[in-house]
């Protein structure tokens, strides 16, 4: 985080963030909830393009996992020490299987990752594009809400230990003033 504050000028910061959600469908405990809203609230007036740098690079990294699970089949799975099975997911399971891309486009909604539900899609041999859109339908308002959030409120932010213990780290000087906007240190530029 420390790192991606000090490039946030720089050319490559947006491709650099970009690689957090790439690698959310492969790399599950990455915390890019906390990344997101802890990237805006230190750059609240780029928000935005951190929030559609989320947006692309969830959609990119949905369509190349159904893309390779789909040319490794069940075997890169089970490799991984995943279940290829919906019925071993219960009903979700179910859900993805009756509803396709559109289950999909409703658990994008949520405000994490849709993993399984991608990587059951791509079982079913839904085409990745189809995924891909899927995704596309319904990343968008969460994680806009969540950029916005950390944009707009970091002194709501700071309530929950670990974003204030994340933030202060960034940028010990950093507090939030009276309009909830983050107050620069003496010295930083604007």
């Amino acid at each position: 985080m420390k790192r991606l504050d000090r490039a946030a000028d720089r050319p490559w910061f947006l491709p650099a963030l970009a690689v957090f959600p790439l690698g959310d469908y492969v790399l599950p405990v990455l915390p890019n909830q906390m990344l997101l809203m802890g990237v805006s609230a230190l750059h609240p007036r780029r928000w935005r393009t951190v929030a559609l740098t989320f947006v692309t690079a969830s959609v990119v990294s949905a369509f190349l996992v159904a893309t390779v699970v789909q040319s490794a089949g069940t075997r890169l799975l089970e490799a991984a020490g995943q279940s290829a099975e919906p019925a071993e997911l219960g009903d979700f399971g179910g859900f993805v299987e009756q509803h396709g891309t559109l289950a999909l486009a409703v658990l994008s909604l949520l405000p994490w990752t849709p993993r399984a539900a991608v990587l059951l899609c791509a079982l079913a041999g839904l085409p990745p594009w189809s995924i891909a859109l899927a995704v596309l339908a319904g990343r968008p308002l969460p994680v806009t809400l969540l950029a916005a959030t950390g944009a707009r409120a970091p002194h709501l932010l700071r309530r929950f230990r670990r974003i204030d213990r994340l933030l202060t780290e960034v940028r010990p000087g950093l507090t939030p003033s009276a309009r909830g906007g983050p107050r620069p240190r003496p010295g930083d530029p604007t």
